[in-house]
């Protein structure tokens, strides 16, 4: 039987029968102002409160902004631990590349043995990088392997267009298809007012919620409604 771990997201760990499989690559998918990044946190939240290491690689903001947004929430625990339990990187898709092939997997020798949250959001800066397809799902492969030694990781993905069709391109459909779990948040439209919804799309290795489930966001973070429906 898999082993899962609590993600810390209020009525989310009752849709996938008691939170993420421990030692998997989740991506979360969704528009911009979803709630990926807040979705995130609460993940490493959890992680931080359970005395676990934590790491979060940020492709747009800095710590700075980072903290900020998190003090906002409540959550004191990123600005208290920064540099010890929660590691914050920034940088570049280029960056990410060398990351990949030349920081990770020292950090991965250095805490082996040790489970550890990661956070890469969002992951399309890289995806943008490498233009070639092949090259693409080549290192993604290899990175996604390494970080399923490593620990638990959540990547997420930028979704544009139509925020009502879900339509992948070639590149972006990779990271999803090698994802052992794929969450989509969503917002739908009904007389002049958007909900906000999440659905489990894929989960390897464990049952889930086939459904739709609205949730908000409050100053206080993430509450998803499982047995309420959409509108």
């Amino acid at each position: 039987m898999a082993e899962h771990i609590n993600t810390g997201i209020e009525g989310f760990d009752q849709l996938v029968n008691g939170g993420f499989v421990k030692n998997s690559i989740t991506t979360l998918y969704g528009s911009p102002g979803a709630g990926k990044s807040i979705f995130s946190m609460e993940f490493l939240l959890e992680g931080l409160r359970n005395g676990e290491k934590v790491f979060y690689i940020s492709m747009e903001q800095d710590l700075k902004s980072f903290i900020k947004s998190a003090d906002s929430l409540g959550f004191k625990e990123f600005g208290e631990s920064a540099g010890q339990n929660f590691i914050f990187t920034q940088m570049t898709g280029h960056d990410f590349k060398k990351f990949l092939s030349v920081d990770l997997p020292k950090i991965l020798q250095e805490r082996e043995g040790k489970h550890s949250r990661v956070v890469i959001d969002p992951l399309t800066p890289f995806l943008w990088e490498i233009r070639d397809i092949v090259m693409q799902r080549n290192m993604l492969t290899e990175t996604f392997d390494m970080l399923r030694s490593f620990g638990t990781a959540l990547v997420t993905i930028e979704r544009y267009g139509d925020i009502n069709r879900v339509q992948l391109s070639e590149d972006l459909a990779i990271p999803i298809y090698l994802s052992d779990m794929v969450i989509l948040l969503s917002m739908q439209y009904n007389q002049n007012f958007y909900q906000k919804t999440i659905t489990v799309l894929k989960m390897r290795f464990s049952s889930h919620s086939a459904g739709m489930h609205p949730f908000e966001i409050s100053n206080t973070g993430i509450k998803i409604f499982q047995d309420q429906p959409v509108f």
